[in-house]
């Protein structure tokens, strides 16, 4: 399998806000170390992180024309985080155009290998949207597997006592991060049998 390459940062905050003034460094540089965080906060309301860069633009600019003295935002992260998550919620309540995965498609998007592209873009873009999903540790778990580690070796290095404790663990992680997807997307979903 592939692995997975991190996302180059696609934003560019410029010197200047709209307003003309001079945009705080520590805003671009706070801007910079939330980029990861906030790309995963927009995959997970809107289901892709095309509109990612944006958003982030958007919200140093508003958080540099809203900044009166150098101390009326106190952390800087944090704001823009916020900024980030409330306008990927206002998108997506304007537009709902998002495709749902069950829990049975989650261990084939991992590992599918489709010959036919556009399949293999509308399931490269479901894996982004449920990895947005899971906590961090997840993500982890989620990454070794797409690598094919097995159980065992994904136990030795998350810290879980066996293989099957880290595969009961994933499993849990998954269907929360499931219920997260139903509860962003208001997914028609049905609980499978046995849940």
């Amino acid at each position: 399998m592939e692995q997975r390459e991190e996302p180059q940062k696609r934003f560019w905050i410029p010197d200047r806000d709209s307003l003309g003034k001079a945009v705080d460094y520590r805003l671009i540089e706070a801007a910079d170390r939330i980029w990861e965080r906030a790309r995963l906060v927009v995959i997970r309301y809107l289901a892709e992180d095309t509109e990612a860069p944006e958003i982030l633009e958007a919200a140093a600019d508003s958080a540099s024309r809203a900044m009166d003295t150098p101390e009326s935002i106190e952390f800087f992260e944090a704001y823009l985080l916020k900024s980030v998550t409330r306008e990927a919620i206002r998108r997506r309540r304007r537009s709902l155009r998002v495709e749902y995965l069950d829990k049975v498609d989650i261990e084939r998007l991992a590992g599918a290998v489709s010959a036919d592209m556009e399949r293999q873009l509308d399931g490269a873009k479901q894996s982004e949207l449920f990895r947005a999903c899971l906590d961090v540790r997840g993500r982890e778990m989620y990454d070794l597997r797409v690598l094919d580690i097995d159980w065992r070796w994904i136990a030795k290095l998350t810290g879980y006592v066996d293989a099957r404790s880290a595969a009961a663990q994933f499993h849990k992680k998954c269907d929360r991060a499931l219920e997260r997807l139903k509860a962003h997307h208001h997914s028609g979903l049905k609980p499978q049998a046995g849940e």
